[in-house]
């Protein structure tokens, strides 16, 4: 039997990341036997920097391209572990790079890796026996820092791979709106600014004839959730859930809405999972970084706009405009990655 580590940040209650090591569970129980494969999640309490029990270790799905991980994959690999990335992304990229990357001009990440962790990553990406990342723009950063593009695949974020058990057809005059907080560490440096502007555009949205609905993908939003719900301040439009629901459960609800709104990563693949396109308000580099990767950059606005409101309502309009054009879309670029997404565990690379 082949022990199998796979590192994620799980076990800290936070949905995106738990979705992702659901479903590589679930395709592991897929495409192998129980006699096969014994798979260690690195939930608290599992020393994963220990790859010594393990067989092949996998970088799972999350912003994990960081140098503590990938030391990781170092050692297992000097081990003569097999390992594996699969879907992990990149973030922390600041504003300026990310501007001058999406310009097509040259980046320089030395503020973020040093030297020595471009060599880390170079070595890590040679002697991956599959190393799948989440978008193009994390491909740039990394190309950046010397990694050999032809080491790189581009293989969409792992939450590609959700389809939603049960979706309602018929859609209410609702928009979801996913809140929360990442403790002011966000483009703009400034939380309750962008709070007050996407309060302010629900209201907006209101007298256009929605409801709202809120709801948190993490307990620690519940706080931020509350406060967006008071700041809207019309009970009668507006609903907050605080409930945390799984994925299925959460799709479920969503796909009832006409659009979403969203500030955590993957409640915008949950929201397009369900059917239903959605509006991202891109906090860090993985929120770009997503949407480059479906195509759907246009439906990103940056926390640091300065006219962030109005940026709101102008994608809502053109959502409505082409609701059907965005879900063909994204159903283009799930049949492209699905296939990619897979293939280590038909191939048994795992």
């Amino acid at each position: 039997m082949k022990k199998v580590l796979y590192i994620g940040w799980i076990g800290f209650g936070n949905l995106g990341d738990e979705l992702l090591w659901h479903v590589f569970k679930e395709l592991s129980e897929q495409y192998y036997s129980e006699e096969e494969i014994e798979i260690t999640p690195s939930f608290p309490g599992v020393d994963f920097k220990n790859v010594e029990p393990y067989d092949t270790v996998v970088l799972g799905g999350g912003s994990l391209l960081l140098p503590g991980y990938l030391q990781v994959l170092q050692k297992a690999a000097d081990l003569g572990k097999d390992i594996l990335i699969w879907g992990s992304g990149m973030d922390w990229v600041e504003k300026e790079q990310l501007d001058k990357m999406l310009a097509g001009e040259n980046v320089s990440l030395r503020k973020l890796f040093t030297e020595k962790d471009g060599e880390l990553m170079k070595d890590v990406f040679n002697r991956a026996s599959f190393a799948g990342i989440r978008g193009p723009l994390a491909k740039k950063a990394l190309e950046a820092i010397g990694v050999d593009s032809k080491k790189i695949r581009i293989v969409g974020d792992p939450g590609l791979l959700l389809s939603a058990n049960s979706v309602v057809d018929k859609k209410e005059k609702i928009i979801g709106v996913n809140w929360g907080t990442t403790y002011n560490r966000l483009y703009g440096g400034n939380e309750l600014a962008v709070e007050d502007a996407l309060a302010s555009a629900c209201k907006k949205l209101i007298q256009q004839g929605y409801k709202i609905a809120i709801y948190p993908v993490w307990g620690s939003d519940k706080a931020s959730c509350q406060r967006l719900f008071d700041k809207i301040n019309d009970p009668e439009h507006v609903v907050f859930d605080e409930k945390l629901y799984k994925e299925q459960e959460l799709m479920t609800i969503l796909s009832r809405y006409t659009m979403t709104i969203n500030f955590k990563l993957h409640a915008n693949i949950l929201s397009l999972a369900a059917g239903v396109p959605c509006v991202a308000l891109g906090y860090r580099f993985k929120v770009f970084d997503l949407a480059s990767s479906l195509e759907m950059e246009k439906y990103v606005i940056s926390t640091d706009s300065s006219n962030l409101e109005q940026d709101i309502l102008e994608r809502i309009a053109h959502i409505e405009e082409n609701e059907s054009n965005i879900m063909e879309k994204y159903k283009v670029k799930e049949a492209l990655y699905v296939p990619i997404l897979t293939e280590p565990f038909i191939q048994k690379l795992i």
